[in-house]
């Protein structure tokens, strides 16, 4: 198992960086620009046990994957998001998103990601793992964020 935890600083409110992460698919794919469509299979009430049939083009393959929200809180200061899911059938994947207010123009976000091989002969390969990917996601995620924020959020 893998695991990688990360933390920055967004400069816009809370309120306008959740969509980016949770119901506005065209906000979303800004900033997983792979993802190219969601269609939810079952919505539950409380949002804890939704199922997403989500789509997602990697170069020429496109990938699709069930995933399922295992946590979710929309507070007005605090916002979590975490879903589970099967990775090219061979790693349970656990992502969760989580922002907090950190004033009103300032949002921490926190990415966590659980990577558990199905197979355990896998985990040695996960010895050699880097963050890259997972810096690369954080920077991307903040620019994005905080451009779109300069450009329509203060209108």
């Amino acid at each position: 198992m893998k695991k990688w935890k990360k933390e920055i600083i967004i400069n816009a409110p809370i309120e306008y960086a959740w969509p980016f992460f949770y119901g506005d698919l065209e906000k979303k794919k800004k900033i997983f620009p792979k993802v190219v469509e969601e269609e939810i299979l079952n919505r539950t009430e409380q949002v804890i046990g939704t199922t997403i049939w989500q789509t997602y083009q990697n170069g020429s393959y496109t990938e699709q994957y069930e995933l399922t929200i295992k946590k979710y809180t929309d507070e007005k200061t605090y916002k979590v998001l975490q879903e589970n899911f099967i990775l090219n059938d061979r790693f349970r994947m656990t992502t969760e998103y989580e922002l907090e207010s950190q004033g009103e123009h300032l949002t921490k976000f926190t990415y966590t990601s659980i990577n558990k091989p199905k197979n355990p002969l896998l985990s040695v390969f996960q010895l050699f793992g880097s963050d890259e990917v997972i810096v690369t996601f954080m920077n991307r995620t903040k620019d994005t964020i905080e451009a779109a924020y300069a450009t329509e959020g203060t209108e």
